[in-house]
């Protein structure tokens, strides 16, 4: 088996390098002219066809997350160009675009989430903010992925890009449901399943309700024999949204949303591999903790959407208010016995809860190709209760020697008032100019409350308040278009991002500075897109030159993290996609990106080594697809497609740092997956779709922790596997059109 998929993965890369790099998004539907269908998106405020854009961005449709059954962000970011990530089992993930990050330890989000037009997740480096949640893609209209900073739009932490969920509006005069059921089996692990429903109810001409609700259950696939767990990483979704959309008049209409998502984690889906060898330290699938580590993570989000048709301009007011909660208990035996000497269980329970209150309005101008404008403001007030603690789990209150080793209470504030306008102005009927600026202004507090065997004093109760700090920071975009024929288009995006500095962590003591800065990149591209062959072909390219200064890092003192800024790094790299529809039945499609990152400026050279690739980004990775279709008559179909992955070397950490300082180097070696889909469709609305997911067993290692080998240089590596073969059938019946 191992053999035919190497293969597979040889003919896959082949015929990857002879696609022409390319970012632009393309949907393997097909569309009416017997061309592929090409997504309309609102990456720049305004709906547009996404060949239009002047930007790196991919766009995958409802249909297409459906027709490779993928229900959350890691069954679809392989085939996203330019995108890697690193697990956090079933409750979250950190992304990573265009190899903007700083692998597991980082604290702060280097990209934008967003669901709709609401931003989620905590701004800052407090709250869980690198974490990004795992939205379930049931009823999404489509997810729009954009590459390379949207500073301008998108505002703080859009360095790498952004990830918008798009859900399925509530459509007037209709009345439709559809019910999912979902089974599947999972080899190493045990039995998945998913119940997943919507209703679209019409409320008169004008106004309609749409509600969704789901479950979905993961079996995990790793074992702990030593303390008797079985499938340890098991996550359970629970998750629902209702919308109302009531056109008042033919140019107002508002929108109202309530989503609450709640995903359970029974523990790390993590195998022990030898740090040296890489080989399973115990079973291939098994690892070893003494303690649980459940996870739990939440969402609740409200929101209110205005559209206004001013005729002369279209007002949008974006209201949302949202509860993140994330619990996580992990176990740190390992390194806590060797930092104390001692053979106890070690926790580390984490708690936090953020409070988010978001405002945004803008004015968008009407398309009229002469001049066409965005302006608008967006003020952002989170308030941020984040416990952690430090517990031996031998002792009664998990003391050691009569105290808590640490106990932390980190409240915190983040405020923002920001101001951006885009402008495009179209010089001649095929060129046209955008440019862009946005001013942000963040005002954060922060305070701690501390106890600590690591203190000087030991086991004595602090209180600091940090002095608050007020920061700003201008974003930019300079985005020419050059229409060259009715077939291609080129394009330059230059462009800015940041992501906000503030308060530190200090403790008695200290050696750490109080505050932090922000951290910015500029993003260089050149790229074209081209629809070709009479719409059968989109066909884009492009490369980019990323500049990224002052990074922050995440830094060990004496067992404490803290903030700060540790060098530079530049970025380059050429990311592709394109979708070719062969045969009215036959559609390809295929996306590859390269990504060659490097440290440039060391300013602590024995945690962030200069000369060094940053983390958790592979140099090459593709994906490659086919879909075809037969019509059986009287009503009945069926479909088949094949979706094969390929992401490359990467490694968890670096290769240069000093023992204790830093997290060194582990090689997570390259791996290739093959998907195959098999759908039956029939009258009255009614599919069956079959699957396999991971046909040759492939044990990709996704992404790993080093934290504990810092100062257990021998300590066995945890480490994700892509999830094994999985097998399952679907069911699904839709009421109404």
């Amino acid at each position: 088996m191992r053999l035919v998929s190497s293969k597979i993965a040889l003919s896959c890369g082949v015929a990857a390098t002879a696609i022409i790099w390319a970012s632009a998004a393309f949907a393997q539907a097909n569309s009416g002219n017997g061309g592929v269908e090409v997504v309309t998106v609102t990456a720049e405020r305004r709906s547009e066809n996404v060949q239009n854009i002047g930007g790196g961005i991919t766009a995958l449709t409802g249909g297409d997350l459906a027709q490779m059954h993928a229900n959350n962000f890691a069954d679809f970011a392989a085939t996203v160009p330019g995108v890697s990530y690193f697990s956090g089992g079933p409750t979250n993930n950190l992304i990573a675009i265009r190899g903007v990050t700083t692998g597991g330890t980082q604290l702060g989000s280097a990209i934008s989430l967003y669901l709709d037009d609401v931003p989620i997740g905590a701004s800052t480096q407090f709250g869980l903010g690198f974490q990004s949640l795992n939205i379930n893609t049931f009823d999404l209209d489509r997810v729009e992925i954009l590459n390379g900073p949207q500073g301008t739009l998108y505002g703080a932490n859009a360095l790498g890009g952004t990830v918008k969920y798009v859900t399925a509006a509530p459509d007037l005069g209709v009345h439709s449901t559809r019910l999912e059921g979902e089974f599947s089996d999972t080899d190493q692990g045990a039995a998945n399943d998913g119940l997943r429903a919507m209703a679209n109810l019409p409320l008169g001409d004008n106004a309609a309700i749409r509600i969704d609700g789901l479950q979905e259950f993961d079996s995990g696939y790793t074992q702990d024999p030593d303390h008797d767990r079985k499938d340890v990483g098991a996550g359970r979704q629970l998750s629902g949204r209702i919308q109302f959309l009531d056109d008042i008049t033919p140019d107002i209409s508002v929108r109202l949303s309530a989503f609450i998502d709640k995903v359970n984690g029974s523990g790390a889906d993590v195998v022990f591999r030898d740090f040296t060898t890489h080989k399973p330290v115990e079973g291939t699938y098994d690892q070893s903790y003494p303690l649980e580590q459940p996870s739990e993570s939440s969402l609740d989000l409200y929101s209110a959407v205005l559209n206004w048709d001013l005729h002369w301009a279209k007002l949008t007011s974006v209201t949302g208010y949202q509860i993140d909660k994330g619990k996580y208990e992990s176990d740190v035996s390992t390194l806590y016995d060797a930092l104390l000497g001692s053979a106890d269980p070690f926790g580390l329970p984490v708690n936090d809860t953020t409070n988010k209150f978001t405002q945004e309005v803008r004015l968008a101008s009407p398309d009229n190709k002469h001049f066409e404008w965005v302006v608008g403001g967006y003020y952002d007030r989170e308030s941020t209760d984040e416990g952690v603690d430090l517990v031996d789990a031998a002792n009664p209150g998990g003391t050691l020697f009569g105290v808590l080793p640490f106990y932390g209470f980190l409240p915190s504030t983040y405020r923002e008032f920001a101001a951006f306008g885009d402008g495009t102005y179209f010089v001649t009927s095929n060129f046209d100019v955008t440019l862009g600026i946005r001013y942000s202004d963040q005002h954060q507090t922060y305070e701690s409350n501390l106890e600590s065997l690591f203190f000087p004093v030991p086991g004595v109760y602090t209180h600091n308040v940090t002095p608050p700090t007020d920061q700003s920071t201008v974003t930019y975009l300079i985005n020419p278009r050059w229409q060259v024929d009715d077939d291609t288009m080129l394009y330059v995006r230059v462009s800015s991002g940041f992501r906000p500095g503030g308060p530190n962590f200090t403790q008695p003591g200290g050696i750490i500075k109080p505050t932090f800065q922000p951290d910015s990149l500029w993003n260089y591209e050149l790229g074209e897109k081209s629809t070709l062959l009479g719409d059968r072909l989109t066909l884009d390219a492009d490369i980019y030159d990323i500049e990224w200064s002052n990074i922050q890092l995440t830094l060990n003192s004496g067992g404490i993290n803290n903030l700060v800024n540790g060098g530079d790094a530049r970025i380059r790299g050429a990311e592709g996609s394109f979708g070719y529809r062969v045969l009215d039945d036959l559609t390809l499609g295929g996306t590859a990106s390269y990504t060659d990152t490097e440290i440039t400026r060391a300013v602590l050279p024995g945690t962030f080594p200069k000369g060094d690739s940053l983390p958790v980004v592979p140099k090459f990775n593709f994906s490659l697809s086919a879909n075809y279709s037969v019509d059986f008559g009287d009503g009945y179909s069926g479909g088949v497609g094949v979706l094969d992955t390929y992401v490359g070397n990467r490694t968890a950490g670096y290769k240069g740092v000093a023992y204790g300082a830093g997290n060194p180097a582990y090689r997570l070696a390259a791996y290739n997956n093959v998907n195959v889909n098999l759908a039956f469709y029939m009258p009255n609305n009614m599919e069956i779709d079959a699957y396999v997911r991971n046909v040759f067993d492939t044990q990709g290692e996704v992404s790993a922790s080093t934290v504990t080998n810092q100062y257990v240089p021998n300590a066995p590596v945890p480490v994700y596997l892509s999830q094994p073969r999985t097998v399952g059938l679907e069911l699904k019946v839709g009421f109404g059109p």
